[in-house]
């Protein structure tokens, strides 16, 4: 395979429109509705918010590596850890449509997951934290969305080399 283009993401602009989007939401959200922070969160409440920020961070890596596993053995997959972030990268290349799937599935199945809790539980506490789940959810997949934009411009029968926060564009020759 030839490489015929490389797409990459600065990860400090991609961070910073996370958060700046993370902040709105959370203000839209808890302002604006019936959603309150349960009493016994208030004192403990940035650990606890803490502590489950970075497991979702996780599990959204780990989408990654389970969406990716639909089109190329496990054992092609890697898990790194990098300047307070874990990402994932293929040792082998996936198809452009495959390379979009494998990177939109987090921010779309935990944002799924934070609607879907938040409109089936009355709890005052899983409503609080699917709400997080959502925001998280929403927010954590803005690095991705940037790679899918810079990705959109190349054919649709070339593949992607993903290495976390970059790829590689190649075409068969």
């Amino acid at each position: 395979m030839k490489k015929i283009g490389h797409g990459k993401v600065n990860i400090y602009l991609a961070s910073f429109i996370a958060i700046a989007i993370f902040v709105l939401c959370l203000r839209l959200t808890f302002r604006g509705s019936n959603i309150v922070r349960p009493s016994w969160v208030r004192g403990l409440y940035p650990f606890i918010v803490f502590l489950y920020v970075i497991s979702l961070i996780f599990i959204h890596e780990f989408i990654h590596v389970i969406a990716a596993s639909f089109f190329m053995p496990i054992r092609d997959i890697s898990l790194h850890f990098k300047i307070l972030v874990w990402e994932v990268r293929m040792a082998k290349p996936l198809k452009r449509n495959n390379y979009f799937f494998t990177a939109l599935a987090p921010g779309f199945v935990l944002s799924l997951a934070g609607v879907i809790l938040l409109l089936t539980f009355s709890s005052v506490s899983v409503k609080y934290f699917s709400a997080l789940l959502f925001i998280i959810g929403f927010c954590s997949a803005t690095g991705d969305v940037m790679l899918v934009l810079k990705a959109l411009k190349f054919p649709k029968e070339c593949y992607i080399l993903d290495k976390g926060a970059e790829f590689d564009v190649l075409k068969e020759e």
